[in-house]
């Protein structure tokens, strides 16, 4: 099974309430939105995409589930690409 994971080298900051991702080895900045700022919260530790989801369907029981399974899949793509999360296997 994946387990989804921060990037050692990523932090994450705020400023003015507003959350951002940093990682000083690749000179990157990524502002997170409100999906993106939950999903790494949520990244505390190692998680499976399952794990996730059950943690955000709890926190928004009135979403239905393929709307956030593919928002929850979207951003886990997004902060991927910017090399933000990483996954056990890797």
């Amino acid at each position: 099974m994946i387990r989804w994971r921060r990037h050692p080298e990523a932090q994450a900051t705020e400023l003015d309430g507003e959350a951002f991702l940093v990682r000083r080895d690749r000179d990157a900045i990524l502002h997170l939105n409100p999906t993106a700022t939950a999903l790494w919260r949520a990244l505390d530790e190692p998680t499976s995409r399952d794990e996730l989801v059950d943690v955000f369907a709890l926190a928004y029981p009135e979403e239905p589930a393929d709307r956030l399974t593919g928002d929850l899949d979207r951003a886990l793509a997004a902060l991927v690409a910017d090399g933000m999360v990483t996954t056990d296997d890797e």
